[in-house]
């Protein structure tokens, strides 16, 4: 009996002491910034981080330069819209498009695509298609949300009916 109560004494000294804790030396634990910083690093697309941009073409689907802004509707899938100078005179243009990226939904920052582009000009009157732009090219996003791309591209113009192929560069940035 007297080995019972001293067994039952010794459990219940060990369970208050054990569940004595000061509150004053346990550091807090935030789960949801844990949870975030897990999400941050296995979140490399950079196509996902920063959908939208604004972009400054030279050549591309209006001409001479342009100015556009894009966004990624899903990682693979991309439209523009943007205008510029389509000759030296000069004369405006505007276009509207989409590209697919076809690695796009990887984590790798340089990625080939394939668009078509429209362009358009207002003549006073009505607004005229006058050229089609079916441009292949490569993009990259890099880390402080820069842009760049290059592409060649093959189109059939209204004003310049000789030559088909053509193509651009395109610098910008990502938000």
């Amino acid at each position: 009996m007297k080995r019972i109560l001293a067994a039952i004494v010794l459990m219940s000294a060990s369970v208050s002491f054990s569940n004595t804790i000061e509150l004053n030396t346990v550091e807090p634990v935030s789960i949801e910034s844990d949870i975030l910083k897990k999400r941050k690093k296995l979140n490399f697309n950079r196509r996902v981080q920063y959908p939208a941009g604004f972009n400054i073409y030279g050549g591309g689907p209006v001409g001479v330069v342009g100015l556009s802004f894009d966004y990624f509707l899903t990682p693979k899938i991309a439209l523009e819209i943007g205008g510029g100078a389509r000759n030296l005179t000069p004369d405006l243009g505007f276009f509207a498009g989409g590209r697919y990226h076809f690695f796009g939904k990887t984590p790798l920052n340089l990625t080939p695509y394939i668009g078509v582009y429209s362009g358009f000009e207002y003549t006073g009157d009505d607004i005229r298609n006058y050229n089609l732009y079916v441009p292949f090219g490569i993009q990259r996003i890099k880390k402080n949300k820069l842009a760049w791309s290059i592409e060649v591209a093959y189109q059939r113009n209204s004003y310049d009916k000789g030559n088909h192929l053509y193509g651009g560069g395109k610098l910008g940035f990502r938000f």
